[in-house]
């Protein structure tokens, strides 16, 4: 699933059912991040699978929506006092839902560290 081409493929929605509130774990980055509907310390952050690249972002759309940078993302390990986009990070996250219309997996922080 990690090295699909198709974000809004069938077989991410059927994992993301059925692994829904499950916890997993994957090397991911930052492909983009936005204020969560105007705030200015809650983002939408866009994780991609694998290392960071701008001709690429294989896997799944994942989404941690409506997060604090400093303490909702429950950092492991050294963190870096900023976090952007471009940054490689190790995810592990529990299984929210898949969105159809935005093509979207949510999913909601276990524990994150730079990579």
């Amino acid at each position: 699933m990690l090295a699909s081409t198709d974000y809004c493929s069938f077989e991410i929605a059927a994992f993301a059912a059925a692994h829904r509130g499950q916890t997993i774990s994957f090397p991911g980055s930052i492909g983009a991040m936005a204020p969560h509907e105007g705030a200015s310390t809650r983002y939408d952050i866009l994780i991609n699978a694998g290392d960071f690249s701008e001709a690429s972002a294989p896997g799944p759309a994942f989404q941690f929506r409506d997060v604090n940078t400093t303490n909702d993302l429950h950092w492991v390990g050294s963190v870096s006092d900023t976090i952007s986009v471009r940054a490689d990070l190790s995810v592990t996250a529990k299984v929210d839902r898949y969105e159809e219309k935005s093509c979207l997996f949510l999913l909601e922080p276990v524990a994150t560290a730079a990579r």
